[in-house]
């Protein structure tokens, strides 16, 4: 059954703009959240000002203003129902309007099911928390984030500060992606969401989440061990490859090696005669 707040979503959804499909103005209603709530936490200027672009080209879409002045009363209940966690909110908004793509693969997972999931697989995370310090997570194939919210969830219950993780989360679909966003953002995780896809590894856009830059002065890059072993592993295989390669003639030019050369000299009588004796000299030359 469908969260109360996702029903008076829908209801104020229905009321914008009746020219356009719930599914069109569920997708600019969460383009213009993502661009709102990235624009504030990115550190980037140049970010900045492209998100404030694109929000200013999704509000140019609707020609009566009155519409667009509906939307952050839909942003305060959405963001406060996910604050509050237990609820995928706009993944039920999406599967209540059918905005969900099955030839994509999309498909809406029940929150029940992606808590059972998440308390499985995190077992006892205080105790990753208290070896290291924080806990990083990433969701490859993350969808509209229920997972990360279960997880987020599940980590409360434990016992785990939230702003002792960090989480990642890819998802392909730009209309999707911005839903993650705005979901991750709203629960207060902090992290990095990524549209991309997980097995090329291409990157299309990605977004700090404004819980980030509090990750990050408490705990510095959360990233940082394994990139530090990464570049000294990079290190080691280049001092290598020079090691191996000391001492070799560079393409294109000749060396001379002398192996062996012993020269005896002896004073004899009558004057200095210079007796070479013994003499073995290999001449090697190397293109």
């Amino acid at each position: 059954m469908a969260h109360p707040a996702v029903k008076d979503f829908v209801r104020a959804l229905g009321e914008i703009d009746r020219s356009k499909r719930e599914t069109e103005v569920f997708a600019d209603f969460c383009e213009m959240a993502y661009c709102a709530l990235a624009k504030q936490a990115s550190p980037y200027a140049d970010q900045r000002e492209a998100l404030e672009a694109q929000y200013m080209q999704a509000v140019g879409r609707y020609r009566d203003k009155n519409d667009v002045r509906k939307m952050p009363a839909m942003m305060g209940l959405a963001l406060s129902t996910i604050a509050a966690g237990g609820v995928d909110f706009m993944g039920q908004v999406a599967a209540e309007i059918g905005a969900l793509d099955a030839g994509l693969g999309q498909f809406f997972t029940p929150y029940e099911v992606s808590r059972l999931m998440a308390e499985m697989d995190l077992g006892d995370a205080t105790a990753a928390v208290a070896a290291k310090g924080f806990l990083t997570l990433c969701e490859p194939a993350a969808g509209a984030g229920g997972m990360m919210l279960a997880a987020a969830d599940t980590l409360d219950r434990q016992g785990v500060d939230l702003c002792h993780v960090w989480m990642e989360g890819t998802e392909l679909s730009r209309s999707t992606y911005h839903i993650l966003y705005v979901q991750v953002a709203a629960r207060g995780i902090a992290g990095r969401m990524i549209c991309g896809n997980s097995l090329s590894g291409e990157i299309y856009a990605q977004a700090f989440t404004p819980a980030a830059g509090e990750f990050v002065a408490r705990h510095g890059h959360p990233f940082a061990s394994q990139i530090a072993a990464e570049q000294a592993e990079a290190h080691e295989v280049k001092k290598s490859r020079a090691d191996r390669h000391a001492g070799a003639a560079a393409p294109g030019r000749s060396r001379i090696v002398i192996l062996v050369v012993r020269i005896n000299l002896a004073a004899l009588r009558g004057g200095l005669f210079c007796l070479v004796s013994c003499i073995f000299m290999s001449v090697v030359f190397v293109s």
